[in-house]
């Protein structure tokens, strides 16, 4: 008998999880995307999609790693950036999933255009 291939459906999530992880987001987190057209013909950008989210303490460090992890989002390694913690996450995917949370429960975040 054949199987058919099922996709992978990502984690309900709740509403008020979502809440938290864009209010932090909000307070001071980014999105670095890569550039549309690169500078020169030859040149390639490792730069790829990536949202930050910055954590005045250790304390907001650890529940934001926590939020993400039961939205589906893994985070990458925390570094020191002034003064602050800043916690990535990677990948166009992961970019996507939390664009789509948030459009999905109505939360507006404002992108400033170059």
């Amino acid at each position: 008998m054949a199987r058919s291939k099922t996709v992978a459906q990502p984690p309900k999530v709740k509403k008020a999880v979502v809440k938290k992880i864009a209010d932090y987001f909000k307070r001071n987190g980014y999105f670095r995307l890569p550039d549309e057209k690169p500078l020169k013909k030859n040149s390639t950008s490792k730069k790829g999609y990536e949202i930050r989210f910055v954590a005045k303490d250790k304390k907001e460090l650890g529940e934001m790693k926590s939020l993400l992890k039961e939205i589906g989002l893994m985070p990458g390694k925390p570094f020191d950036k002034f003064n602050q913690f800043v916690l990535p996450v990677y990948g166009k995917e992961k970019y996507l999933r939390f664009r789509n949370l948030l459009s999905e429960h109505k939360i507006r975040i404002r992108t400033h255009k170059k």
